[in-house]
């Protein structure tokens, strides 16, 4: 069986980031959308622009905190040095949010030099599908980003949970989405291109155990970030459908003038464990809304100008 790597929060790490003292953590990405915090192996990450600007991991009874220094140009300043590395009380995290700022500063400048433009993207979907203004009306939520497996990684593990009255109301029974994104023409092929993701990701489902353990470890997930306010839903999600999950193909920037596309769309290799679609935006912006999930020969039709 392929390697599964665990998603999710123990119970005590769980009330802390509720309640406890990791709370203002927690408080504080609802209140900066600029920040992303996802749940892994009883730890989380807490994103900004597609870079962990701080993880947070069980450590001894109490929590390790950790930023990577390598995002500073220069040698790190005094700031970063005065930071506790355990997370034990409240003013140990207090300290921590009081420096954010000069850690997204560093990140920013780094970026200026390394951009991460597709995971900015990633970020950027999840904020509007998950908690932005638009959360309950889009008919997706994310689950999981960057899910890491023997077979490759997923840029995206969502759940398809139609906005309209009656869906929003079943809890179970909703369909899994496993989501590739791709900024810009030049990250369509090679080793890590659309055709080598979709044969990796079918090679992942085609393993024994693998669907079932991923909807298992997402459907904790799902509902341990909805008791977080990390999910803006108002009911836990109790179960996944038994379709064939959807491989969503995020294609983002592609330039009009080019045909390669359109070269590789017509020739993918086979899927028989996912169903191949495209997402395109409602207009503009990164809500996942059901009528602009295309399947591949219907975008290649509606959008001949411009794939």
């Amino acid at each position: 069986m392929a390697a599964i790597q665990r998603r999710g929060l123990c119970p005590d790490f769980l009330n802390d980031l509720h309640k406890g003292h990791l709370a203002a953590l927690r408080d504080r990405v609802l209140q900066d959308r600029s920040l992303c915090l996802e749940l892994r192996a009883d730890a989380i990450n807490v994103y900004y622009r597609g870079g962990s600007v701080m993880r947070v991991s069980r450590a001894e009874g109490d929590y390790s905190a950790f930023f990577d220094v390598r995002y500073f140009r220069d040698p790190p300043p005094s700031i970063h040095a005065t930071l506790p590395s355990r997370l034990g009380t409240e003013a140990d995290v207090g300290r921590w949010l009081d420096a954010l700022p000069a850690l997204k500063q560093a990140m920013d400048l780094w970026f200026g030099d390394h951009p991460k433009e597709e995971r900015e993207v990633q970020q950027l979907i999840v904020r509007d599908n998950n908690f932005g203004g638009l959360a309950r009306s889009t008919d997706h939520y994310v689950c999981d980003i960057e899910y890491a497996n023997r077979h490759g990684r997923f840029d995206l593990v969502a759940v398809r949970w139609p906005s309209t009255p009656s869906a929003r109301k079943k809890q179970d029974g909703h369909r899994l989405v496993l989501g590739e994104v791709k900024f810009g023409d030049d990250a369509l092929e090679g080793s890590a291109g659309l055709h080598a993701h979709i044969e990796a990701v079918n090679a992942f489902l085609a393993a024994p155990g693998n669907l079932a353990a991923v909807k298992a470890e997402m459907l904790g997930v799902f509902n341990q970030k909805r008791r977080l306010g990390l999910i803006d839903c108002g009911k836990d999600l109790t179960g996944f459908s038994d379709e064939p999950p959807v491989l969503l193909l995020v294609l983002v920037n592609h330039d009009p003038g080019k045909s390669r596309l359109r070269e590789l769309l017509v020739k993918l290799p086979p899927s028989p464990h996912a169903e191949l679609r495209i997402a395109t935006g409602s207009l503009l912006g990164y809500g996942l809304y059901d009528p602009a999930i295309l399947m591949i020969d219907e975008a290649l039709a509606r959008f001949k100008t411009c794939i």
